[in-house]
């Protein structure tokens, strides 16, 4: 079977994201199915223990217990870089902080955008890169938070928001990709703005702190991260190298 050329594939992008009629859960790629249930698990268990369903009286603490076992802390970059160590047990929060989140509601907006941001991404770009722009944008949008905050009181990072913003970059490097004109080039950073008021709304209702320094980054990152790993990308710079040998 002949292999597609790029045109197509842009082409078959290009339809993807004009199709506004389509569902954004119908159907989702493995991976995004995968993070969902582990996102939307890890909450049942925290609420159904919260309020005392299952675990007994000691349940209802198992909130607070998940954030500070697997949140992120700006304290314990700083502490494994001082000391040069690097237990597993802090090095695993760079991922475990996307997983817990402090009640439903976070749960359920972060899972929304997830669905629909994971879809489009993974249908364009393919299974592979999206497990990286899962979980490379939202580890190191995290190291960045610590070394911008240092030592600090709100220095906790937790929520899947820093994997969305991740996603955001990758999509939006692809609607900048296939873009037909200026124009449109410009239009594909309107979903980040969209998703920075959003983001400010939800900050009011349900979380607090310096998170979106995590998100900027993981944006950030995102995008460079999709634009380094694009369909022909590697065989460009193999060729760029070949050339200059």
């Amino acid at each position: 079977m002949a292999e597609r050329r790029p045109e197509d594939r842009e082409e078959e992008a290009r339809e993807r994201l004009r199709d506004h009629n389509s569902s954004p859960l119908n159907p989702l790629p493995t991976l995004v199915w995968l993070v969902i249930l582990a996102i939307v698990g890890t909450e049942l268990v925290l609420w159904l223990g919260g309020r005392g369903i299952v675990g007994g009286p000691g349940a209802v603490g198992w909130r607070l217990e998940a954030l500070q076992r697997f949140g992120f802390s700006t304290g314990l970059q700083i502490w494994m870089l001082e000391n040069l160590r690097f237990p597993a047990l802090h090095l695993v929060r760079y991922l475990s902080f996307s997983f817990v989140h402090t009640g439903p509601l976070h749960v359920f907006l972060v899972v929304v955008l997830i669905a629909a941001l994971g879809k489009a991404y993974g249908e364009a770009q393919g299974g592979i890169r999206l497990f990286l722009l899962f979980f490379l944008p939202p580890a190191l949008g995290a190291a960045v938070f610590a070394l911008i905050l240092g030592e600090h009181d709100l220095g906790w990072l937790f929520g899947g928001m820093a994997m969305v913003f991740g996603l955001v970059g990758g999509l939006t490097w692809w609607r900048w990709r296939v873009a037909e004109d200026r124009a449109a080039q410009v239009r594909a950073f309107g979903i980040i703005g969209v998703l920075l008021l959003a983001r400010l709304g939800f900050g009011l209702m349900v979380e607090t702190g310096h998170g979106w320094v995590a998100e900027l980054a993981a944006f950030a990152i995102g995008f460079g991260l999709a634009a380094a790993t694009g369909p022909g990308r590697w065989q460009a710079i193999r060729e760029r190298l070949l050339q200059r040998g």
